[in-house]
């Protein structure tokens, strides 16, 4: 047992615990971590990095034959799933030694295996080796994260895999592959693996892709022409039935009465929180697992608190670092936060980059708000035609009467950095007037703004 009495000690090193940990450094808190797997997390080493990094693979694979107009001559051999792995596996490798390195030089102990409390001060660590350490602690935050959801479904990492198994692990792509489920990371992992070679069925039970998601009709139908033009067979309303084996391939039946032979079939129907092995002394969950926290992000136990997946938020990076940095505030200061996630902006990675924030039109409406919207296309932003990406569109939505922002929706290039000025336009209660006349650099893909916003601000061109 560690003789020391931390300040703090972080279960997890995603998001959540990353943030924790560089919030408590900069305080001048003493403290530990506990990580099972490997630093980084989910994110960093099965999810939000590795799909990023394959992500930018493709995109620029596929806007090479491009080239030639800028007079640029290149004899294009063709893409490699195996290599770019490898420059994955480095890329992570880096960052993940970057975070240990400043472990070190910060003198943070790491305890590697499986931390589970077993009361309010304590986290008894079964290491790597089958040792036992006990981490004596006056606040201990739960970031555990989620793990993929199987359906019941037997997962053996080869045949039938989760999508944690495709970007860790995978080194070479399927012939075939049918993708259960069209939310975000299927229509990420099909995207890349359509365009690294492999033909992809994408089933869905709803009625349309990201339907978790409130996508304008317009992006939605850009996003589903850039999927088929990559040949991916879109299945909606369709569930799996059956998957058997035939030979060394796999049987999919679907309840639509088709059948699909495939080698490999990638669950990609959601996650659940990882809180089964954390917990020993029963703290509060809801029936899907989550642990139950009050405003402040504090568990039943005053001085456990939690963040990131393990609780009932948006299952995103950015929230759970957002909810970390509340939770060392309430653990170490008097004026108590809570978090707020009314901008959570979401952002899609896939034949086309998606981003929104705030409220859409539909939202809106159905809280009984009157609007109006604005939509404008990429296909006349200078800078997007000098980049040769000038598909996509911009809408945003302003109540009707004061013209103040509420919500936005980008499709195109850069959705995911442009969407913070959408963030930060309705966080300052900015109208489409200060929008419209705010000043940008040209050619910029920020001055796309200024465009949809002419016809509520200055009228109708046609």
């Amino acid at each position: 047992m560690s003789k020391q009495m931390f300040d703090l000690t972080v279960i997890g090193t995603g998001p959540g615990g990353f943030e924790a940990v560089m919030t408590a450094l900069r305080m001048g808190l003493n403290i530990a971590v506990v990580e099972k797997g490997k630093l980084g997390g989910n994110c960093l080493n099965r999810a939000c990095i590795p799909t990023k990094y394959y992500r930018s693979a493709v995109h620029l694979y596929q806007k090479l034959p491009k080239v030639e107009r800028y007079g640029i001559d290149l004899d294009i051999k063709g893409i490699s799933f195996p290599k770019a792995k490898e420059g994955k596996d480095k890329a992570i490798s880096f960052l993940r030694k970057s975070f240990s390195q400043l472990l070190k030089t910060k003198k943070v102990p790491v305890y590697k295996g499986i931390g589970r409390i077993i009361d309010k001060h304590t986290v008894k660590v079964e290491m790597e080796d089958g040792s036992i350490e006990q981490i004596q602690s006056r606040y201990i935050l739960i970031a555990t994260g989620s793990v993929p959801a199987t359906l019941g479904l037997q997962v053996d990492g080869e045949r039938i895999i989760t999508t944690e198994d495709f970007l860790e692990n995978l080194s070479t792509l399927p012939k075939d592959m049918v993708i259960i489920g069209g939310g975000v990371a299927g229509v990420e992992i099909g995207y890349l693996s359509a365009v690294y070679g492999s033909s992809i069925t994408i089933v869905e039970a709803k009625d349309r892709l990201l339907s978790g998601l409130n996508i304008p009709k317009e992006g939605l139908r850009l996003l589903n022409r850039k999927l088929k033009e990559l040949k991916i067979q879109i299945k909606t309303e369709t569930t799996v039935e059956k998957i058997e084996n035939e030979g060394d391939r796999l049987k999919v039946s679907l309840s639509n009465g088709e059948s699909i032979t495939t080698d490999k079939v990638l669950l990609s129907v959601g996650r659940v929180p990882n809180t089964s092995q954390v917990d020993g002394i029963g703290l509060s969950k809801d029936e899907r697992g989550f642990l139950k926290v009050n405003q402040y992000l504090q568990t039943d136990v005053e001085n456990i608190y939690a963040c990131g997946d393990v609780v009932n938020s948006p299952m995103l990076a950015h929230t759970s670092s957002m909810e970390a940095r509340v939770c060392i505030n309430n653990m170490f200061n008097s004026k108590k936060e809570k978090p707020d996630y009314s901008l959570i902006p979401w952002a899609v990675f896939s034949a086309v980059e998606l981003a929104q924030v705030g409220l859409s039109e539909e939202n809106a409406k159905e809280i009984g708000l009157q609007v109006e919207t604005a939509l404008y296309p990429f296909t006349y932003n200078e800078k997007a035609v000098d980049e040769l990406e000038n598909e996509g569109i911009v809408k945003l939505v302003f109540e009707k009467e004061s013209k103040k922002i509420l919500g936005g929706f980008i499709a195109g290039s850069q959705a995911s950095e442009l969407i913070h000025f959408i963030s930060l336009a309705i966080k300052k209660g900015l109208t489409a007037q200060d929008i419209h006349h705010f000043v940008y650099f040209h050619p910029s893909l920020s001055e796309i703004f200024t465009h949809t916003t002419y016809d509520i601000t200055t009228g109708k061109l046609f």
